[in-house]
């Protein structure tokens, strides 16, 4: 909402028509005479769609992608290759040893230490 105003009667004016879909129901399902300023709308609104707040990704939430016990090679690396997508700024060194440290003992595994690789993308050009 660009709105330069430090008014919040006109704050709380402005804000309903930035909505749709399920905010807007939400908005008009409020009780009138509920929202006495515009910080109250404000926590009442963070307050009823924090759950659909989406978080970022981050490197250290990353390290816990493991390969599954029964989960096979192919389907492991699909997923950590998606998962590592997400992170901005992921480091190569970060990925390569959080790859290593969550796969099973394999041959696969037992290769990469053999052939010292040690960078994300020449383990995911030999998988």
């Amino acid at each position: 909402m660009a709105v330069q105003t430090g008014c919040e009667a006109s704050l709380c004016k402005f804000f309903p028509t930035t909505l749709k879909g399920l905010a807007l129901n939400w908005f008009t399902e409020l009780p009138s005479g509920v929202v006495t300023n515009f910080s109250v709308l404000e926590a009442l609104f963070n307050k009823h769609f924090v759950a659909a707040r989406k978080f970022r990704k981050t490197s250290v939430r990353f390290m816990a992608c493991k390969q599954g016990e029964h989960e096979s090679l192919q389907k492991h690396i699909k997923r950590f290759n998606a998962e590592s997508l997400k992170i901005p700024n992921l480091e190569d060194s970060v990925a390569f040893a959080t790859l290593m440290s969550g796969l099973k003992p394999s041959k696969f595994k037992f290769d990469i230490l053999n052939a010292e690789v040690f960078s994300f993308s020449k383990a995911m050009a030999r998988a």
